[in-house]
């Protein structure tokens, strides 16, 4: 090996190791990555859950194209009554309806 390959930072970060270092150290390769997905699937689930808490039923869809127009019909019906419900309990101000 020549005296200038010995200096270059892949010499000083891997080529120097033993051949069974290497293998145990590629061997944390997979769970590195397993970590990293296990770790984005919780805040990107914890993000959605955040993002749909008052929209019940809207974060999951079918493969197919999304909720079956009965389902749409249901989220939309129940949508107006809870609105509904709200009017005549609000506290009217002056200038408004």
């Amino acid at each position: 090996m020549a005296e200038g390959e010995k200096h270059s930072l892949w010499y000083r970060v891997w080529d120097h190791r033993s051949v069974k270092e290497k293998q145990r150290l590629r061997s944390l390769v997979p769970w590195i990555f397993y970590g990293i997905a296990v770790f984005y699937g919780i805040i990107y689930l914890s993000i959605l859950n955040e993002i749909n808490r008052e929209k019940v039923g809207t974060t999951v869809k079918t493969w197919f194209g999304g909720d079956s127009q009965s389902i749409v019909d249901a989220r939309e019906r129940e949508e107006a009554e809870i609105k509904a419900s709200f009017k005549f309990t609000r506290k009217r101000v002056s200038g408004g309806h």
